[in-house]
């Protein structure tokens, strides 16, 4: 049936536009609606693990991603304060970056990542400037009160009313629009974003300017502290280091949920830390800041012909790293559903959310464990749980059964998991 369906996708960060690629490859007729001037992402360094590298290169990407990421071949995480190293991931085992896990485990400059996937869909069907302001389902209901525009006599469609007085009908919408997606508060009218007690402090530095050696044997370097730990990495080769920083937090009081940061500031949240890092905090010029907003894991996903992903669907905080990986696995399991069941795309739509859901609740509630267990302040603890994972042939975050997980043979099983239903505070990972 691909072909037949109109879908459009509201959102064009890389969720939204992985989504596009995904179903404009399987031959769906695919309009995304950006409220930006222009595509672009906000941040920097991205990471990619192995399944979602497999989702991407199963939509055709593996060019484009080898050209403009750069593939790791582990990581290493020390002490803050000691520079010690407390453990490390190896990606590899017998030399090539694709080994250990079938696909690379790439970071990316955003902005790269973004135009790859940019370049897999047509741009006249890629509309700017359209910042969602409601929606009409065909058969009466609806979001937007003060608009009486949809209906019809088809009762299978949805249509999208933007602040720039346009509309757009389509038989499906996907909503990629972020933690604060409109299209979510359209269903969902009484759920907002909560602030998780988490924030961050983001930068770029010249990765030129310091020793060749600083982020350690992988290029990729965690330094972790008592509530706290920072995240540093190559890009571009290694002609820029990412910074990421993530800190405990008791209230996010700027207006928004981002700002420019004082790089002074970003440094004195860091205070004794290893001579290393401290020359990478001092290379510092320019930074933002972020407060990191989630919602709990719930199966309120979209209804009807309306679905959501990405973080519309599940935000996780950053801490196993699958932000992006998981709406990559949404754009990838949703396009073969509805190019297996397009004559019945509710139905679709339902295997779709009953597949995703179990394992997205999962990976959302191992990321709360993993940034508990790194800011814990019982470091043996700590060092005890890593050596135990690394023991057991798992990476010391407990990230096997993520990395190992194939979206090509496994997009039509229902997978679940401890962490699937159990509170994170009850569940081991």
């Amino acid at each position: 049936m691909a072909g037949r369906l109109s879908i459009a996708v509201v959102g064009g960060g890389l969720a939204g536009l992985a989504t596009a690629a995904a179903l404009s490859r399987a031959d769906f007729e695919v309009d995304v609606f950006e409220q930006a001037e222009r595509l672009g992402e906000v941040g920097a360094g991205i990471n990619i693990s192995p399944q979602a590298t497999k989702a991407l290169t199963a939509i055709g990407l593996a060019d484009g991603l080898k050209s403009v990421g750069n593939a790791m071949t582990g990581q290493v995480q020390r002490s803050m304060y000691t520079g010690e190293q407390l453990a490390e991931t190896r990606l590899t085992e017998d030399g090539t970056t694709s080994d250990r896990f079938g696909a690379p485990y790439y970071v990316f400059h955003r902005a790269d990542l973004l135009d790859v996937l940019a370049g897999a869909v047509d741009s006249t069907r890629v509309h700017l400037g359209h910042r969602c302001t409601g929606l009409v389902e065909d058969g009466g209901q609806r979001g937007d009160a003060n608009e009486d525009g949809g209906g019809g006599e088809d009762r299978g469609g949805v249509t999208l009313h933007f602040a720039n007085g346009s509309r757009h009908r389509a038989d499906i919408v996907i909503g990629a629009d972020g933690i604060h997606s409109r299209i979510r508060r359209e269903l969902y009218t009484e759920e907002k974003a909560h602030f998780t007690g988490q924030m961050v402090w983001r930068a770029l530095v010249d990765g030129s300017a310091l020793p060749a050696d600083i982020l350690g044997p992988h290029g990729f370097c965690g330094w972790i502290g008592q509530g706290r730990h920072i995240m540093t990495y190559y890009l571009r080769g290694t002609s820029i280091i990412n910074i990421t920083t993530q800190s405990d937090a008791a209230s996010w009081v700027e207006e928004g949920w981002s700002a420019k940061g004082d790089p002074d500031e970003m440094r004195s949240c860091f205070p004794g830390v290893a001579p290393p890092l401290q020359m990478l905090l001092d290379e510092v010029r320019e930074c933002s800041k972020w407060g990191l907003f989630g919602r709990e894991p719930s199966a309120d996903w979209g209804r009807g012909r309306i679905q959501l992903i990405g973080d519309a669907a599940h935000p996780m905080l950053p801490n196993a790293g699958q932000g992006a990986a998981q709406a990559f696995e949404d754009a990838f399991v949703l396009a073969r559903w509805l190019d297996e069941s397009g004559d019945d795309p509710e139905r679709a739509l339902a295997e779709f959310r009953n597949v995703r859901v179990p394992r997205a609740h999962a990976i959302q509630r191992q990321s709360l464990l993993n940034s508990r267990l790194v800011h814990a302040g019982d470091w043996e603890k700590r060092q005890e749980t890593f050596r135990a994972r690394e023991r057991q042939g798992d990476t010391p975050l407990g990230m096997n059964w993520i990395y190992g997980y194939d979206p090509e043979t496994e997009w039509r099983r229902r997978q679940e998991y401890p962490l699937s239903f159990a509170p994170a505070e009850d569940a081991h990972a």
